[in-house]
């Protein structure tokens, strides 16, 4: 067995590896200890010249593999990865004088075999009948005319791409028979015995020349046939066992280029052995140099297949990556993003380069592959300046030659999870909705529109804009699912436009019924029509509200535990820059609802003061009490210091119920580390707090 013990620093410094390898003899064993210092050396080269011993005075004759692990180092990571190892005895070692009369011996059969090829004409007369054979077994329409036929070419004389010729077309004209729904049984039964047992020495005859070929493609061909065969026509067990350690041994000599690996893991994969796939990384490693625009995509492709190996593997295709990127083309690029989001192997460097290459061909991409890049995107988690201001030059120079509709829908919902507050695409999407709003459904209105509320941004176009949503909800109020109603209501209110025509139709029984009918979270049903209603009543002034009953029962609240530890951490800054009042801290308000938005994280109010502040009329005593709320950072938007609609509309509750309003950044507080300064930015809030509207 082998063991390697990897310590790896950099390219520049040397690598040592030390080797332990256990040669078990018969009757006894030894342990040699071999200590390697190898400078500027590849790792997996160093693996195939030990298990081939080209360098060695060793030569292997027997095929037999073990598997052992090996642990890589990359940086601050460390793996522990499955490796192949060939299993010596003392039987299948031989001497120098043996291997050098063994090599004498079949370079003397190789120039004898040369000599009848002297001549171009003799060699392609060889290569006509190479062909001509090959034509005579796709011309054949059985099993045993195909059996005959090689009888008369002699298997001895056959080259591997023909027996693997012979193998597919066995495979398929027995496949071909068990689907014929007019197959006499009787005759099949007849002449069954006897054709199958010449069919298996036929078989095994075939295989062994694949095997023993230097055709690497026809070893992995033959291997594909098998999952391929439903009649069983090639025992799996039994063909598939030669194959594989056949694959393998070729893996640990270097003889597979990178499609037949990928093509091997493929296949491994479809037969459930996913441990031989996981092997093969060792050959994509060495064969690295290969990879490049023509076959990226084909090592992509089978990394969900990989397990182990997956993240060594995409850290080597990251940097041959940044070779060729340019070259791709966006289907690849799709694809890639795809893959990544399929294995959950997600590099930031691919994306970074997948982001310039679409910042710099944005106005070539058709609306179907944009629309598919921005939705695999958003599905894995990823944005970035280029990405964005890609989009915006898109939005800008296209919004009105759009035909796809769907690419502004998800153009909108990645603006929405990102919370990216974009002037040109918002107000790209404002000018579609209303010139193009017709051919629109409900679902993709509600999309465009809700960003709109959700990230507080107003468009330049006001009175077009907010004419033509009332005309939609007007026109397709009843045709919006209850929870699309919901959200275009609260996307209004939070941008200050009070839908006071709709609201009846909302707190409505047979309305609350078909919310009711189609399910979902119901509790965040219920906070959706408490918002709408609180935002009514406080500020609507034609609103008779609020019309749900005020729930006061005892409830437990979700409070975020960033804000706990950073209360903590500035509690004693707070109480110093307050220090003529009382601070109450994590609290809730008796005449606002018990909801997360209207929770303060500290309230600062007189002391000595003989008015309750949690039970007082605010609005009696303006500018009496103050919130402290601390903003995280997904409170604002997107590379900026605005703040999304709900907190937006938190504060302006606050402040029409008479407090004051002191608002501090949670980063900012984390990244000071002095009292003094924190202190100091306190007390510049304080002075520059909102006071009650």
């Amino acid at each position: 067995m082998l063991f390697l013990n990897i310590l790896q620093h950099n390219i520049y410094k040397f690598i040592y590896i030390y080797i332990y390898v256990f040669v078990y003899m018969e009757k006894m064993s030894r342990i040699v200890l071999q200590n390697v210092n190898i400078n500027k050396v590849s790792l997996f080269n160093l693996l195939r010249h030990l298990n081939t011993a080209k360098n060695q005075n060793l030569k292997y004759k027997s095929s037999k593999l073990g598997h052992t692990s090996v642990l890589i180092q990359e940086g601050n990571e460390i793996r522990e990865l499955p490796l192949i190892v060939r299993n010596v005895c003392g039987n299948d070692i031989c001497t120098d004088s043996d291997c050098t009369s063994e090599i004498n011996s079949n370079t003397m059969n190789l120039i004898d075999k040369l000599k009848d090829f002297n001549s171009e004409s003799d060699r392609k007369k060889a290569e006509e009948e190479i062909v001509d054979v090959i034509r005579g077994f796709k011309k054949c329409s059985s099993v045993k005319s195909l059996i005959d036929l090689l009888e008369i070419v002699m298997l001895d004389e056959i080259t591997p791409a023909v027996a693997l010729c012979a193998l597919k077309k066995i495979v398929e004209l027995e496949n071909f028979k068990f689907h014929v729904a007019t197959y006499r049984v009787s005759s099949f039964l007849e002449t069954r015995t006897n054709i199958d047992y010449t069919k298996t020495t036929i078989l095994h005859k075939l295989l062994q020349i694949i095997s023993n070929g230097d055709d690497q493609n026809s070893v992995v061909e033959a291997l594909e046939l098998i999952p391929l065969d439903q009649v069983k026509v090639l025992p799996s067990d039994v063909y598939k066992n030669i194959l594989s350690q056949e694959i393998l041994c070729r893996v640990t000599e270097s003889k597979l280029n990178i499609n037949e690996l990928c093509r091997s893991i493929d296949t491994f994969s479809k037969l459930n052995d996913f441990k031989k796939a996981d092997q093969l990384w060792v050959g994509i490693m060495d064969k690295n140099s290969q990879i490049d625009e023509s076959n990226i995509i084909t090592v992509f492709r089978i990394m969900y297949l990989l397990k182990k190996s997956r993240k060594t593997i995409m850290n080597m295709l990251e940097r041959r990556f940044q070779d060729f990127w340019h070259k791709l083309n966006v289907d690849e690029l799709i694809e890639i993003i795809y893959t990544m989001k399929l294995t959950k192997c997600v590099s930031i460097k691919i994306l970074e380069i997948i982001s310039r290459w679409i910042n710099t061909n944005i106005h070539t991409i058709s609306e179907t592959n944009l629309t598919s890049i921005v939705i695999e995107l958003n599905q894995i988690g990823y944005v970035d300046i280029g990405i964005v201001k890609a989009l915006e030059r898109y939005v800008k120079a296209k919004h009105n030659a759009i035909k796809n509709p769907s690419l502004l829908v998800e153009i909108m919902k990645y603006s929405s999870k990102f919370n990216i507050q974009s002037e040109k695409i918002f107000d790209g999407c404002a000018k579609y909705l209303v010139n193009f709003n017709q051919q629109l459904n409900p679902s993709q209105i509600r999309d465009i529109f809700w960003p709109f509320g959700q990230l507080n941004y107003k468009p330049k176009c006001p009175i077009n804009f907010w004419k033509t949503i009332e005309n939609i909800m007007n026109k397709e109020f009843f045709n919006f699912k209850s929870h699309e109603t919901l959200d275009m209501l609260i996307a209004c209110v939070f941008l200050e436009k009070h839908p006071l025509n709709f609201i009846h139709r909302v707190f409505n029984p047979s309305f609350l019924q078909q919310l009711y009918d189609e399910g979902g979270q119901i509790d965040h049903t219920k906070m959706k029509l408490k918002l709408i209603d609180q935002c009514m009543t406080l500020e609507c002034k034609h609103f008779q509200g609020p019309v749900l009953p005020r729930d006061k029962s005892a409830k437990s609240i979700w409070i975020d535990f960033r804000i706990k530890k950073v209360i903590k951490y500035v509690s004693n800054n707070i109480e110093h820059v307050f220090k003529d009042f009382n601070i109450s801290y994590s609290i809730f308000l008796s005449q606002l609802p018990i909801m997360s938005i209207y929770f303060i994280d500290a309230l600062v109010h007189p002391k000595n003061s003989e008015i309750n502040y949690k039970y007082i009329n605010f609005k009696e005593y303006p500018g009496l009490c103050s919130a402290i709320i601390i903003h995280l950072p997904e409170h604002y938007c997107w590379e900026s210091e605005n703040l999304i609609g709900m907190e937006e509309t938190r504060i302006r509750h606050f402040r029409k119920i008479g407090l004051n309003v002191i608002t501090m950044n949670y980063n900012k507080l984390n990244e000071l580390k002095y009292p003094a300064e924190i202190t100091e930015y306190i007390f510049d809030r304080y002075k520059n707090m909102l006071g009650p509207l």
